[in-house]
């Protein structure tokens, strides 16, 4: 049969899933466009949602599918969209018709096998109008405590146990306890279903492919694929909306009985196993976005489990990526018992599956052609480039840029005693470069030398392609030869240290403008106005006029953090930046960091939150009594450690 396939069509990782979709599409011979993600996957590889586009630029019919909303359901999408490129070859449309395929959109939750974002955000919440206050969910918040419960086996875990089971009972059972808690909430951003503070990459990509390639159409019809609610092997077809919309009588007249609507709102209702109390659906989104159009959001949600069992399983990854590890025996059950969840290891559950969501885009893009003025189907090829698009790509761009940072045999000795013994590192532009090891292996001495606040005994330090010239003092010592090119790129070079260095006489936001002002020589008005902006972005913007004295470390931290950013500088080193803080206060810290990892700033990064800095670095280096005993990609540094001393380290800290 056309539309058949075997099981491992979905069983398979990132990096299969993107070059079985980008080989389809070029089968189809799709125009092929690449919007890389800040971070990278478990195997240190670069991470990308794909957009494929087949038939004319300026069609006014658009058939639209979108995969990996949910990042652990993209195996599902994904195969979806590879198979019907592969069986629609060779492919012919009408002049006025077009399709859209976005892969993956969220590709950090997909390779890292995750339901929800690099910010721990379900992204199916994250489509609000951010102008407003987000909804607030007071009965999740009764809860939180319980899904956040530190111990996977212990008096605190059976006491959170009881908590939810008390909940569930008060609430007529799981679907009363899930109608609170898969509503989402805005307000913890560790807990279950949290629909983030703002906009998140996956949220302003959508938007950004929606404005290039979908704004001169006037009829769209927009899939949303997704696996998890509903009956087992049940391919519901739903169009979840939170009013109703031309589009609604569209799919119901195309659709018949066959579509359900779901009306969404604080105390909506639905048999189909999705969240109607829930707000922030991608829908609701592509409806604004499209508002000159007439569209019609679907949304095919396969069936898996029992709702109890599959948000066990999702309360399960929470805890891993808070307070497990993922490499451990522990942390892999956990991993398959998630992507079980959602995609079933059952050859008749993706037949079945698989068969009638390729149907569904088939009638779809019929009625399409259909509306076609010129309804006769003609050949299609690849766009020739338009200057209103990005530039379409056949493989990923070379890297071609200097390094940020370059560090070459890098020596430090304090008496006889030698502390650095030819360390080297390169950090590219948009790199995170994390360096682990036990205390006294030398990372922190390696930071201080960079911007000099210690003067190497020897070695090459070149920073945004300026090499630090030094001269010999004598008994093998080294200084500057030139102070003012110290102090030219030490202005460039932002510091993070373990004990904040604030001053504690001026304000948060005196400490901020402080150097902007006297060493940038900015105008004060400015550099206030900046330093509301950082503030803001570290979720102090209450606090600017407090004393250091007053505020948590966490907060301390968080305002350290604000005054490098605002040297704006080429790198960032962070020195530990959570060691001194209480162990509640350290994940602020974390996610400012990663915040900033997203943005594509250039970090090194000396930490011991191993967890951290395997999801967040590009490279890692590892070192022992002054030396880099191994330097590798994170997954290949946790998982097939080479040495011994580093197997070690990891079994003592993991």
């Amino acid at each position: 049969m056309r539309h058949e396939r075997q099981p491992e069509l979905f069983s398979v990782d990132y990096n299969v899933l993107r070059q079985r979709f980008l080989a389809s599409a070029r089968r189809a011979d799709a125009t092929l466009f690449e919007y890389e993600h800040p971070l990278h996957g478990p195997g240190g590889e670069r991470l990308y949602t794909d957009v494929a586009h087949i038939g004319d630029r300026n069609a006014s019919r658009l058939l639209v599918i979108i995969s990996g909303t949910h990042g652990v359901e993209g195996q599902f999408g994904s195969g979806c969209q590879a198979e019907w490129l592969s069986a629609n070859c060779p492919w012919q449309l009408p002049a006025d018709t077009a399709v859209l395929l976005v892969h993956l959109i969220n590709p950090w939750g997909t390779a890292w096998n995750r339901r929800v974002n690099e910010d721990n955000v379900d992204l199916n919440r994250n489509f609000l109008d951010w102008e407003q206050t987000a909804p607030g969910n007071a009965r999740y918040a009764e809860v939180h405590e319980a899904f956040v419960c530190p111990e996977w086996i212990g008096p605190e875990r059976d006491r959170a146990d009881e908590l939810l089971e008390t909940a569930r009972k008060s609430l007529g059972g799981h679907a009363g306890l899930a109608a609170v808690v898969e509503a989402g909430q805005y307000e913890f951003r560790d807990g279950m279903f949290f629909g983030g503070d703002g906009p998140v990459w996956s949220n302003r990509t959508l938007h950004e492919i929606l404005r290039t390639f979908a704004q001169q159409a006037s009829d769209v019809v927009v899939f949303d694929l997704h696996t998890g609610a509903g009956p087992y092997g049940y391919p519901a077809l739903l169009s979840v909306t939170e009013r109703e919309h031309p589009g609604l009588d569209w799919g119901r007249k195309l659709y018949g009985p066959a579509l359900s609507v779901v009306k969404t709102g604080a105390q909506a209702t639905t048999g189909t196993g999705i969240a109607a109390t829930a707000t922030g659906y991608l829908s609701a989104a592509v409806l604004k976005a499209l508002s000159d159009a007439r569209v019609m959001t679907l949304v095919v949600e396969c069936g898996t489990l029992e709702g109890s069992v599959v948000m066990d399983a999702v309360q399960a990854d929470n805890w891993l990526h808070l307070y497990g590890s993922i490499d451990s025996a522990q942390g892999r059950k956990i991993k398959e018992t998630l992507k079980l969840a959602f995609i079933p290891n059952d050859p008749e559950w993706q037949r079945t599956c698989l068969t009638a969501s390729l149907r569904y885009f088939d009638r779809a893009l019929k009625e399409l052609n259909l509306l076609s003025p010129q309804p006769s189907s003609r050949k299609v090829s690849a766009a020739t480039q338009d200057p209103g698009w990005p530039p379409a790509v056949t493989i990923a761009a070379k890297r071609n840029e200097r390094p940020a940072v370059e560090v070459r045999d890098l020596h430090k000795s304090f008496g006889t005693h030698e502390v650095l013994s030819g360390v080297g590192l390169i950090a590219h532009p948009g790199e995170v470069v994390s360096m682990i090891g036990s205390s006294g292996s030398g990372k922190s001495t390696f930071l201080r030398c960079i911007n000099l606040l210690e003067q190497p005994s020897g070695g090459h330090i070149i920073v945004d392609g300026e090499e630090i010239r030094m001269k010999s003092v004598g008994d093998g010592r080294s200084a500057p030869a030139d102070m003012r090119q110290v102090e030219r790129i030490r202005a460039r070079v932002g510091m993070v240290f373990q004990n904040f260095n604030l001053w504690p006489h001026m304000s948060v936001l005196e400490n901020i403008i402080e150097a902007p002002v006297h060493v940038l020589r900015e105008d004060r008005k400015a550099a206030i106005e900046h330093a509301h902006q950082l503030l803001k972005k570290v979720g102090l913007s209450e606090k600017h006029a407090q004393y250091p004295g007053q505020l948590s470390g966490g907060q301390q931290q968080r305002a350290a953090i604000a005054r490098t950013l605002a040297m704006r500088p080429k790198v960032i080193l962070l020195d530990e930046p959570t060691s001194a803080l209480d162990p509640e206060l350290v994940g602020e810290v974390l996610r400012v960091i990663r915040q900033l990892a997203e943005e594509g700033n250039t970090m090194i990064l000396v930490t011991h939150e191993m967890q951290f800095a395997r999801e967040v670095s590009h490279r890692i280096l590892f070192l022992h009594q002054g030396k880099v005993e191994e330097e590798s990609t994170p997954a290949e540094l946790f998982t097939n450690p080479k040495s011994e001393r580093l197997r070690q380290f990891l079994s003592r800290t993991l």
